[in-house]
């Protein structure tokens, strides 16, 4: 990492403010909610009533605090007015959010202009990122795009070839292979600085989510391995099970490999022997069939998956991952991940 990228994050980690954060405290972070105007190249229309209904029947109920880390408006493609027309019940559950001092709201690319334009309630007090103090260890909560520097620059540039090249053929937000390459080196860097400060990073900006530095594709590929590994010693009821949560795992390969994504199927991010588990990614709101998010609380971090029934099924019968239902609804949160910050930061600390 150089001297550039790593005095960007240096000064942003330095200036942004710290929270108190205990075992009682209830955090989720959402990221890459690319709000837009409610037409056909909305990103975010597909997912917007799981998202409006899991903040209210779920994280407003139960007392947590929302962080959305940047990239919550499409301001690349739409005007804000436009958006906060279309979307006036979203931007009324963040003020019941605010309202309680129960919301954070941290600026990413595609809406980094409302960071100079503050008229409306909900971005009166925005940041660039947030800290987050544990036990007198560090979680540093940004979105990810201060690696690159030059998004910032050309951020103009780069709002007009999405608005004028990019949304009238339909291209959307999770598919565009633009910056590939860019998004793939935000998490080496933010990596490397996680790993020399010692700290953990949660980053929003690529998508992809992250736990424990390891992509979806690390994660599958390593119990496989590790299943494999187990069967000639299995006696045969056990080589049953091996075998049909092999299955499973390939599958899960395979969809990963179906959305025909290079940079999602990067694997072995960091060249390392020894991995630090110092990055996590929240993914984004607007999954295909789902949104993804990071929950920290009870002193452990988890990554979530919240899905729709009616368009995704393959975590209601998944071993290893709990999956609970939202009241009536057919709305499920599959927990994909979950750990104990002691734990991840005992490892950080021993390891970096």
């Amino acid at each position: 990492m150089n001297k550039k990228h790593f005095h960007s994050l240096e000064k942003i980690f330095k200036e942004s403010p710290t929270i108190n954060l205990s075992k009682e405290d209830k955090i989720v972070i959402f990221s890459d909610v690319h709000i837009g105007n409610g037409g056909r190249n909305d990103d975010f229309l597909q997912n917007s009533d799981i998202f409006s209904t899991i903040l209210l029947e779920n994280y407003l109920e139960k007392n947590y605090t929302l962080v959305l880390n940047g990239d919550i408006e499409e301001l690349y493609k739409f005007s804000f007015k436009s958006i906060i027309n279309r979307w006036s019940k979203i931007y009324d559950i963040f003020e019941i959010f605010r309202s309680q001092g129960k919301l954070f709201k941290i600026v990413g690319n595609h809406d980094y202009k409302i960071y100079y334009s503050r008229s409306h309630p909900i971005n009166k007090k925005l940041h660039r990122a947030i800290k987050f103090d544990y036990d007198g260890n560090l979680i540093f909560v940004f979105h990810g795009h201060q690696t690159a520097g030059l998004f910032e620059q050309y951020s103009t540039f780069i709002g007009y070839l999405l608005k004028y090249l990019a949304a009238p053929l339909g291209m959307k937000n999770g598919t565009i292979p633009l910056d590939s390459e860019k998004k793939f080196k935000t998490e080496i860097r933010s990596y490397e600085f996680s790993k020399k400060k010692k700290i953990i990073s949660i980053l929003g900006h690529t998508h992809r989510p992250l736990f424990e530095s390891l992509s979806k594709k690390d994660d599958l590929t390593i119990k496989i391995e590790r299943l494999i590994k187990k069967y000639p010693k299995a006696e045969n009821p056990q080589k049953r099970k091996i075998e049909k949560l092999l299955k499973k795992y390939k599958l899960e390969l395979e969809n990963i490999s179906d959305n025909d994504n290079r940079f999602f199927l990067r694997s072995g991010l960091y060249d390392e022997k020894i991995l630090v588990p110092c990055l996590f990614n929240s993914g984004s709101v607007i999954g295909k069939r789902g949104s993804t998010a990071i929950e920290i609380k009870d002193g452990k971090i988890s990554l979530v998956y919240w899905f729709d029934v009616k368009r995704s099924q393959r975590y209601l019968d998944y071993k290893g991952v709990k999956v609970k239902q939202l009241k009536n609804t057919d709305y499920f949160k599959a927990t994909l991940k979950e750990q104990s910050l002691d734990y991840v930061f005992t490892r950080i600390n021993l390891l970096a």
